[in-house]
């Protein structure tokens, strides 16, 4: 599995060259099966994270089997027992299980397991990131579950429009017709139980 880390620029060129030490990127300190395990952070696609500063270099790691963890930072803050909870080994991790997965790393990468990341000359990346990638997944599966979720979803848009002044919304027996304020455009959807029909 590659990861993805940013670094200061100047500390770029001596992590490249001699590897990045645990001890110098500790963020955060985990439990498995009852042990204190120090860890840094990284992420699952270049996109996930950003740098502190303008200027970081944002580099590649090859995870080491057995050395890291996948956990869930939408699940962090008040929801932290359940952040513990989504901390699994990254081998069993499948792309689009967490909305913002987190690889935490538990050990020091030697030089031959981190390279500086070109987005031009790497192999292409076949999601935007991993929110999106997660998101998506979420809808098809949400889709395939509920014939009526797509009208559901639509309904809960427009009324969030109409209630902005954006449409005005009529009623017959079946339909929600959703009129653009701006362009007159029409648009036609299902009524659910969650249509908001006001008198």
């Amino acid at each position: 599995m590659k990861v993805y880390c940013f670094i200061p620029a100047e500390e770029a060129e001596e992590v490249i060259e001699c590897g990045l030490k645990l001890n110098s990127r500790l963020t955060k300190t985990i439990m498995i099966c009852g042990a204190q395990v120090p860890c840094f952070e990284a992420y699952l696609h270049p996109k996930d994270g950003a740098g502190t500063g303008p200027d970081d270099v944002l580099v590649k790691i090859t995870l080491p089997e057995g050395r890291a963890y996948i956990a869930d930072n939408s699940l962090l803050g008040e929801l932290g027992g359940l952040y513990n909870r989504s901390i699994i080994p990254a081998d069993r991790y499948k792309l689009g299980k967490y909305r913002k997965p987190c690889c935490l790393i538990s050990c020091t990468i030697l030089p031959e397991m981190i390279e500086r990341y070109n987005p031009d000359l790497d192999e292409p990346l076949l999601y935007q990131s991993s929110e999106q990638l997660y998101r998506d997944s979420l809808f098809y599966k949400t889709d395939d579950l509920a014939q009526s979720f797509k009208d559901v979803a639509l309904n809960a848009y427009y009324n969030l429009k109409a209630a902005a002044g954006e449409y005005t919304v009529q009623f017959n027996d079946e339909y929600a017709a959703y009129t653009d304020s701006a362009t007159g455009e029409v648009i036609a959807i299902v009524k659910t139980k969650f249509t908001q029909e006001k008198g």
